[in-house]
């Protein structure tokens, strides 16, 4: 099972500034400064990598959320329809080319997941370009009551110009219960009910021994993840990878922002340590965090996990390091699992 991020980003997409692009560029060069670069572009790559941190030479991206699951399998499993819908059905548009155009293979099935029905995590839809093409087809699951209602309205009057009744794919609605479990595209699917104004929904899905747990927009009460019996560590249980809505700080989560749905780096290292979690990444970045910001964010997050680890490991002696490690998704980021 592999996994790849097209979106990462909460609210609404934060694309990097001409600002932002000048200082990275300033601050490559002043590293730059009195070496001995190599000529070659290979070599000159292999520096970048070694000696700039990623919120130089990189960024984590702008989209807003969608997380794509490769299996191997014929079909396409994907999750929420953030604006990093548009950058996979780029990817896939030209992946199918023929001849010298892009193109669509007849008979694709994208099974599309829903955490919740926010615009951010909607807002990709109409520029998924297949679903205007014949032969397509895409079936959206989710937890709410509203599903297809919310996703015509994606494309109603004057918000956007081509009405749903102009798509082409064959379009079809699940509802799926928290609880239960599903086999869908050849994985097992389980879902959860999560905490986020007008509910959100977390996905299990299991293949091939392998266990790959998507939970964003979700509220973690301090008073509530203390408990032994806390519903979320069941569903995380030993899972191979994590995604983790770290929105915000602490202090944010507990205080300032409380009850506005969201959680943080340090709830999800102590979540992930107790229901032994193998990776555990940060997900839906607060729009206004800097990629500088959000390195700072990931350090400390894998400070504070290393911290945890000795603290449980002294005080109750439980063998193996959980999370093993600690990442920040980015748009294009990949994770075999």
């Amino acid at each position: 099972m592999k996994i790849k991020f097209w979106g990462n980003r909460g609210s609404l997409p934060s694309p990097l500034t001409a600002r932002q692009v000048h200082d990275k560029v300033v601050q490559a060069l002043a590293a730059a400064h009195g070496q001995n670069l190599p000529a070659d572009e290979m070599a000159l790559s292999e520096w970048v990598t070694r000696h700039l941190p990623f919120a130089v030479r990189g960024t984590y991206g702008g989209n807003t959320a969608c997380v794509q699951i490769n299996t191997g399998g014929p079909d396409y499993i994907l999750l929420d329809a953030g604006t990093g819908l548009r950058d996979f059905a780029h990817d896939y548009r030209h992946q199918h080319r023929r001849g010298s155009k892009p193109g669509f293979p007849v008979g694709a099935h994208f099974h599309l997941f829903l955490s919740h029905l926010h615009w951010d995590h909607l807002q990709g839809l109409p520029f998924f370009y297949p679903i205007y093409a014949e032969g397509q087809h895409l079936t959206v699951y989710g937890g709410h009551d509203k599903i297809e209602e919310a996703v015509r309205a994606q494309f109603a009057a004057p918000y956007f110009p081509v009405p749903y009744e102009y798509l082409k794919a064959k379009m079809d609605y699940r509802r799926l219960t928290p609880g239960q479990d599903y086999e869908i595209a050849g994985t097992q699917v389980r879902v959860c009910e999560q905490n986020h104004p007008g509910a959100s929904y977390g996905y299990r899905f299991a293949h091939d021994n392998r266990v790959f747990v998507y939970s964003t927009d979700c509220e973690h009460k301090q008073a509530e993840i203390a408990a032994p019996d806390y519903p979320l560590l069941k569903f995380y249980a030993d899972a191979d990878l994590l995604v983790f809505d770290a929105m915000y700080s602490l202090e944010e989560a507990i205080y300032s922002k409380a009850d506005w749905g969201h959680s943080s780096n340090v709830i999800g290292v102590e979540l992930a340590a107790r229901a032994r979690v193998r990776r555990l990444a940060l997900f839906h970045h607060d729009p206004h965090n800097t990629d500088a910001e959000l390195d700072e964010t990931l350090f400390n997050t894998r400070m504070y996990a290393e911290l945890y680890h000795q603290e449980i490991s002294r005080r109750a002696n439980v063998p193996g390091k959980f999370p093993a490690e600690v990442l920040t998704a980015y748009d294009g980021l990949e994770v075999e699992l």
